[in-house]
């Protein structure tokens, strides 16, 4: 069988996964695909956590949260506000049902976009995303509004996979994806507002080809000491985030 026929032949399948991929629907979406995202983005959702100060006093929004995976991981960090957006209701009918699996931590979760936020001004002081920027239509629109729920020195962090890495999988993502280089979110970051905009190139069994980009909400730090941060995943070698009062803050040599 030919190659370009057997792609053909195979195209509606791959189509189906990645609308599934971008927004999950129906029993499908709520039963599978909820629990395949957790699964297959455990590896990059950690990273995207990985050195971050979470704590009690700690408010997280994940924007995109699929099967929930980050925010169980914030919670088992300690941190007790917990929000999370995504566009599929079946994502968010099935977190909704596993309330029970979040006790002791306050969780609100809505059906929404990254380019429409659904929260007040300065709500939060971590904003977390996983491989969800090639959904987002408006890169700069999207941006602006994860700067406008931060409070002024709360991070962002967003894990995502190369352009590189995803045209290995172009069965599906051709359909649908959008792909961005690291320099392009870069300077998507740094033109709505954030400062010391950092990547982090990661070279895991899993997660070669990913990237994890973080950047500070306020240039002027808002809380009363700065952390130096230093992990071999960032090309920096010291960078100082600003991060909220509230979070704790983690120190990783």
């Amino acid at each position: 069988m030919r190659p370009a026929f057997l792609l053909r032949l195979l195209d509606p399948v791959g189509s189906a996964i990645a609308r599934q991929l971008a927004r999950p629907r129906g029993w499908f979406g709520r039963a599978v695909m909820t629990r395949v995202l957790n699964r297959g983005n455990r590896d990059l959702i950690e990273a995207t956590l990985d050195g971050v100060g979470l704590g009690p006093g700690c408010r997280l929004l994940d924007v995109g949260f699929g099967g929930g995976l980050l925010l169980e991981l914030a919670q088992r960090r300690g941190v007790r506000s917990l929000a999370g957006v995504d566009p599929s209701e079946a994502a968010v009918a099935w977190l909704r049902s596993r309330r029970d699996t979040r006790a002791g931590s306050e969780l609100r979760l809505e059906v929404g976009v990254a380019e429409a936020l659904p929260f007040p001004d300065a709500s939060f002081d971590v904003v977390a995303s996983t491989n969800t920027v090639y959904f987002w239509p408006d890169l700069a629109r999207a941006f602006s509004e994860l700067h406008r729920v931060l409070e002024p020195g709360g991070l962002l962090t967003v894990g995502f996979s190369g352009a590189a890495k995803l045209r290995r999988f172009a069965g599906i993502t051709r359909h649908g994806f959008s792909f961005h280089d690291g320099g392009e979110l870069v300077d998507a970051a740094t033109r709505a507002g954030f400062a010391n905009v950092r990547l982090a190139v990661l070279h895991g069994r899993v997660t070669e080809g990913d990237y994890v980009l973080r950047g500070s909400a306020s240039a002027t730090p808002a809380c009363s000491s700065s952390a130096t941060w230093r992990t071999s995943r960032w090309t920096s070698t010291a960078w100082r985030p600003c991060v909220s009062r509230r979070c704790s803050v983690a120190r990783t040599t």
